[in-house]
């Protein structure tokens, strides 16, 4: 085959390889964002990231790790078996490679179809296609940013200035205004540019312009402009992939909404009031080789909507850990290898076999229905036990390989373990540091709700008594007051019999008796709005010692239910 076929052949086996491989990935990552409803959009942006970045390694990647098949994979028979240094066209995923390479093996690069240069031909005439629309799209770009005039605001100035030193940025990008656009947008990424909508510029207000702003700075913080070219290399090169396309999506997607949860967690602005801007903004085209703060669909609009309302965010741990799994064992390419058959030691004496045990390490791998296998090691040198307890040496490398391999997963289980133990102690001591101040707490909350329980009812108390007091005294003074009505009475009647001078001195006295009766009146309704002061004072006493003790009550309870919370963790 020409030199021409043999980079066709590869390059079109890595694209397929690739290919195949982000099937998987990309179903891992759609069910961790479907089955985790409360995963950070931050962490949902990390997972398509690398999604996207799988594809581009899986092109580049000189050659695929070899992953050991299970016991149940169906093996090659012996002397069936690839070379085992087959090129690109023979290590997509789950192929079988079993044995040592066989002289007879057919050229592997034969086996692929005559078309191959075909077809690299084509994808070579898409990417071309692309970069030409990529191309026309970063002249449209220039031709805006050439057409903008700079922000001479004065008031959108120093916000721009004051929401900089707010983020921390060292370096601001320029401000500009055009008429071209109905959305801010941040172009870049070099050199990076704001461009604010000419025609909303006068009719935003300070409070929707500042949080326009600040999602345009927290893409520049974010570095989205440089972390944004995975995806979009991704999509250019494997523009015949669907999944790459929805990769850029869901980025996309993810990266607006991790960036509207930065801005809400500012505690700048309400979520109310940033949801309302989203609306206003509406739906708009997203600039090439920049962002915008519009959505390009009403489905991207409406989801973004409902990530600012996830009030049950995912254990940020689980997020770092899930994210660290998609690295460590999605993104390099690999294959499927069926176990190679060790090849016996010749029968002859070998004094490193002296002591069984002696400076070796041993490996038992255990199986659902499967012989267990025991492996040994030593030094670098590594062997197969059998049945019968004989050594037989293990040459082929990738055997080799996946013993190493379990030799370092082994150490660094151990290693975990250990550090497991000691965060488990920290994490006991704090619990147990957390019960006793909670338990102290409560012990507290409680008897500060019986001081104030007292206090109400002592209070209750006073008050009665002096609504009393009053209460007798109102009582006395009508008594006093009917006690002079009846004695200016008499004096009346006695007036009236002894004639005429009697009676005019007895309407002298009537009119004084009157008028005492009067003030005597008089005091009464004051007596009386005195005792009625003191039955609301007493009442209101009443209702504030009822309120303590319930709280008191409600204290007591919080602090048992903490109690048993905590009985329940220990």
């Amino acid at each position: 085959m020409s030199h021409a076929g043999t980079w066709a052949s590869e390059l079109i086996a890595r694209l397929a390889a690739a290919s195949l491989q982000s099937l998987l990935l990309v179903a891992l990552v759609w069910a961790a964002c479907r089955w985790l409803p409360g995963l950070s959009a931050a962490a949902r942006c990390r997972l398509w990231w690398l999604t996207a970045l799988q594809l581009l390694i899986g092109l580049c990647w000189p050659t695929p790790l070899a992953l050991s098949a299970p016991a149940w994979w169906p093996s090659l028979a012996i002397g069936q078996t690839l070379p085992a240094a087959a090129p690109w066209s023979a290590r997509v995923p789950f192929a079988l490679a079993a044995g040592a390479a066989v002289p007879a093996a057919p050229d592997v690069g034969a086996a692929l179809p005559a078309w191959s240069l075909a077809l690299a031909s084509l994808w070579l005439a898409g990417c071309v296609a692309m970069s030409a629309v990529q191309l026309r799209a970063w002249r449209s770009v220039r031709r805006r940013l050439a057409a903008s005039q700079p922000c001479e605001h004065a008031g959108v100035a120093h916000l721009w200035r004051r929401l900089g030193v707010a983020l921390g940025l060292r370096r601001m990008p320029a401000l500009r205004v055009s008429a071209q656009i109905e959305s801010p947008q941040l172009l870049g990424p070099w050199p990076a540019t704001v461009l604010l909508p000419q025609a909303r510029l006068a009719t935003m207000s300070e409070a929707e312009l500042e949080m326009a702003l600040h999602h345009e700075l927290e893409h520049l913080r974010r570095g989205d402009l440089w972390w944004g070219w995975v995806p979009a290399a991704a999509q250019w090169l494997f523009f015949f992939h669907p999944l790459a396309h929805l990769i850029a999506r869901e980025y996309a997607l993810a990266r607006e909404a991790a960036v509207d949860a930065a801005v809400l967690d500012s505690r700048r602005y309400p979520a109310q009031d940033y949801g309302r801007l989203l609306l206003r903004l509406g739906v708009g085209p997203r600039p090439q080789a920049g962002l915008a703060s519009a959505s390009p669909t009403y489905l991207i609009l409406k989801r973004r909507l409902t990530m600012l309302h996830n009030a049950a965010p995912t254990s940020r741990l689980l997020a770092l850990c899930l994210t660290a799994a998609i690295a460590a064992f999605g993104l390099a390419p690999y294959r499927i290898a069926a176990a190679d058959i060790a090849q016996p030691v010749q029968a002859k004496a070998d004094p490193d076999r002296a002591g069984e045990n002696a400076g070796e390490t041993r490996i038992t791998e255990r199986g659902a229905g499967v012989p267990d296998q025991r492996w040994a090691v030593r030094g670098e040198r590594y062997y197969r036990i059998g049945d019968d307890g004989a050594y037989r040496e293990v040459v082929d490398p990738a055997t080799r390989e996946r013993l190493q391999r379990m030799m370092r997963e082994s150490r660094q289980a151990e290693i975990a373990g250990e550090r497991a133990r000691r965060e488990a102690a920290v994490a006991a001591s704090e619990a147990e540091r957390h019960a006793r101040a909670a338990r102290i707490e409560g012990e507290r909350a409680a008897e500060h709700g019986r001081r104030e329980a007292e206090q109400g009812r002592r209070v209750a108390e006073r008050a009665q008594a002096m609504a009393r007091r009053h209460a007798a005294q109102a009582e006395q003074q009508a008594h006093r007051t009917a006690r002079e009505q009846a004695t200016a009475e008499r004096a009346a009647e006695q007036a009236r019999r002894e004639g005429p001078r009697a009676q005019a001195m007895a309407t002298r006295e009537a009119a004084r008796a009157e008028r005492q009766a009067r003030q005597a009146a008089r005091g009464q309704v004051e007596a009386e709005r005195i005792a009625e002061q003191a039955r609301r004072a007493a009442a209101q006493a009443l209702r504030e010692a009822a309120a303590a003790t319930r709280e008191a009550e409600q204290a007591a309870r919080e602090a048992a239910q903490a109690t048993r919370e905590i009985s329940r963790e220990g």
